[in-house]
């Protein structure tokens, strides 16, 4: 067929909101296809069904031809001067982490369930469902109004609920069966972590943390639980491991709607094996004397974080200074560095290309003037931990004032010495390097 690799040829329905009337265009559809097929009788060698992306791949595998890959930006979108289709990137990002963690688990409770044989696929469908209704292009991508954003929330949220069903049979039924005496208590997910909240484990003497492992390669991980007490922690062999216990930012503790009344957190390194679970044992300390080495705190004044493969420096505002690959003795500067910019957004009716508005499609400026914005609103966490060769860095922003009826765009800048001609490396959604 003029145009497609093979004769087998997917035949898409465009153009949005044209389908409200379902019956309609299915009636219409089923008489499509019945007398394109009926000409088969006069030598047509066309076939045409319903089909799923699923059937087509399979379909286009079985001719046995090598494919080309497209590897460069799939969406490079600019449908005016000033129109440019990068606003979706980063709109509604709390419902696009959310997005991203329902995945996460429904991965594992897919994995789970035919690693401990309890065949209870049936039950994951409403969560696969959920998923894939939020990968409409105004679901993920944010361009939805609230009360929508709202109902594909909660469809995760119900899908997660019956995920975590699956894992916890599955779990009792991978657990050795001597560990069962006394009968393991039922695992959950604490689903407000991001936020340091855990409310089923707050005051208790004795809790267990169990991380699964979905890929098929060991894995470095570094857990954070946020606690009430003080505990002993101890891996899978029995063995107490060492652990950070600090403070949890006031920034999060002011976060709207957070309940917890932990103030402190602990954070630890753990090796999850390929496709596997460990379980590590949280017991409180009832008086006995315990190590620490006590935490430097400046103020200030410069400050330097180091391990063996990066060295990261801090001016005394805590900006972020230089970072130096130890091993290949390269430093980059960092020229100018404000953590957060508020841009207010271009109030324009659309009406126009100069008249192009700015929103959840299109990320356009009023002006390239920026401010800080005020730390009370914000908070920036940047770690480095032992053997890791990367630095992370966690910031969270808000509540966003949106009393004055004025859209704000907040970003993090980083301003680097750095000739990269305007060419940088991003993921393909994690399963690839995009340049």
């Amino acid at each position: 067929a003029h145009g497609f690799a093979t004769n087998h040829i997917m035949m898409t329905m465009r153009r949005d909101f044209q389908y409200e009337n379902a019956n309609m265009w299915f009636q219409n559809l089923d008489k499509l296809i019945k007398y394109v097929n009926a000409q088969q009788t006069n030598g047509s060698d066309v076939n045409m069904f319903y089909s799923t992306p699923s059937c087509y791949l399979y379909a286009l595998n079985k001719v046995g031809r090598e494919w080309t890959s497209k590897t460069d930006d799939f969406f490079p979108l600019g449908d005016t001067p000033h129109g440019f289709w990068t606003g979706y990137f980063t709109s509604r990002p709390s419902l696009k982490r959310y997005e991203r963690h329902a995945n996460n688990i429904l991965q594992v409770a897919r994995q789970l369930n035919v690693l401990s044989q309890i065949n209870l696929r049936s039950n994951i469908f409403d969560s696969s469902e959920a998923m894939g209704v939020v990968q409409h292009h105004d679901a993920i991508s944010g361009t939805e109004k609230q009360h929508v954003a709202d109902d594909y929330a909660q469809r995760l949220s119900e899908g997660i609920d019956i995920a975590a069903d699956v894992i916890n049979n599955a779990y009792d039924k991978l657990l050795p069966n001597e560990s069962k005496v006394p009968m393991a208590a039922p695992q959950f997910l604490c689903q407000y972590s991001n936020i340091s909240e855990c409310l089923p484990i707050e005051g208790q003497d004795r809790f267990t943390l169990t991380l699964w492992n979905p890929t098929i390669h060991p894995v470095t991980h570094h857990a954070r639980v946020s606690v009430t007490k003080e505990y002993w922690i101890r891996d899978p062999m029995g063995s107490i491991i060492p652990a950070e216990y600090i403070l949890i930012p006031d920034t999060t503790k002011n976060i709207p709607g957070r309940k917890s009344s932990a103030q402190n957190q602990y954070i630890f390194t753990i090796l999850l094996p390929a496709l596997d679970f460990s379980t590590y044992y949280f017991e409180v300390k009832n008086g006995e004397i315990i190590e620490k080495k006590h935490l430097t705190t400046t103020r200030n004044e410069a400050c330097i974080l180091e391990n063996e493969f990066l060295r990261v420096e801090f001016d005394d505002q805590g900006n972020l200074h230089q970072i130096i690959n130890l091993e290949k003795r390269i430093a980059v500067p960092f020229t100018a560095q404000g953590f957060y910019w508020l841009y207010t957004s271009f109030p324009g009716n659309s009406s126009l290309p100069e008249f192009q508005a700015s929103g959840a499609y299109v990320f356009r400026p009023l002006t390239s003037k920026t401010q800080p914005v005020s730390t009370t609103r914000t908070i920036q966490e940047v770690s480095l931990f032992q053997g890791a060769p990367t630095v992370e860095v966690e910031w969270t922003v808000g509540p966003i004032p949106i009393d004055d009826d004025v859209d704000k765009e907040i970003v993090v800048r980083y301003d680097t010495n750095i000739e990269s001609a305007s060419q940088y490396y991003t993921d393909a959604n994690g399963r690839q390097v995009l340049e």
